[in-house]
């Protein structure tokens, strides 16, 4: 909690404006019990498993992370590394406690320009871990459980351009598959991912290729085409 409330504050008393400055203390207040007010659930024990207590927030980050970096997801699995080891510590302080103090300011810029905070947050957390994979992949229980409690020096923006990438991506997969009526694979295979992204759907950068066998049916069917055309 000192790192939301320093963080807000740092940025109000370093106003330009001296009329504004020197309220800093009061206007971190209003906004700390603005921002509670919409985190409350977060800190109350009895609310844990709803979708909007903690743990209900961790079970939501960690099926995302499932859904696009099962290989991942599976390595700390087996590790036998849960969770709430780090992602208590991202959700409460709001990542403060993972970046500088002007990466957070940038970062939360961002969170709070945002109309779905939660959703926000869970897409960036997940990203999080995709963008240090290799070195995961590679660790063992300390190495990981390293990594993710001190969380390496990475560029803020490519982060924040990930994350959104994957939630426009997913979004735009979904909508084909619920109301194109199309599969997933015919999903993937259809629609071109943002470059930005890392894993989605189990598939660097999100990019499905076909199988040999549909391979061999496009060539054929491109192939009849073009006899037709020449007919």
């Amino acid at each position: 909690m000192n790192e939301i409330v320093g963080t807000m504050y740092y940025v109000l008393a370093s106003d330009e404006q001296e009329q504004w400055s020197t309220d800093a203390e009061a206007d971190t207040y209003f906004l700390l019990n603005t921002l509670l007010a919409e985190m409350r659930d977060v800190f109350v024990p009895d609310l844990d498993q709803a979708d909007t207590g903690l743990q209900g927030r961790i079970s939501n980050m960690t099926a995302l992370l499932s859904l696009h970096d099962p290989e991942v997801r599976c390595h700390l699995v087996d590790l036998g590394i849960d969770p709430a080891f780090y992602a208590i510590r991202w959700l409460t302080t709001l990542l403060s406690r993972e970046f500088t103090l002007q990466n957070t300011i940038r970062l939360w810029d961002s969170m709070f320009a945002s109309t779905h905070k939660d959703n926000f947050m869970r897409y960036v957390c997940v990203t999080m871990v995709m963008l240090i994979r290799s070195q995961l992949l590679k660790g063992d229980f300390s190495t990981c459980l390293r990594l993710l409690q001190k969380y390496p020096s990475t560029n803020i923006d490519s982060l924040l351009e990930a994350s959104r990438a994957l939630w426009i991506y997913e979004s735009q997969v979904t909508l084909a598959c619920h109301k194109g009526g199309i599969s997933l694979h015919q999903a993937l295979l259809t629609i071109t991912p943002p470059p930005s992204i890392i894993m989605a759907y189990g598939l660097p950068g999100g990019v499905a290729r076909l199988s040999p066998s549909h391979q061999q049916q496009n060539s054929n069917y491109n192939h009849q085409q073009q006899q037709q055309h020449q007919q």
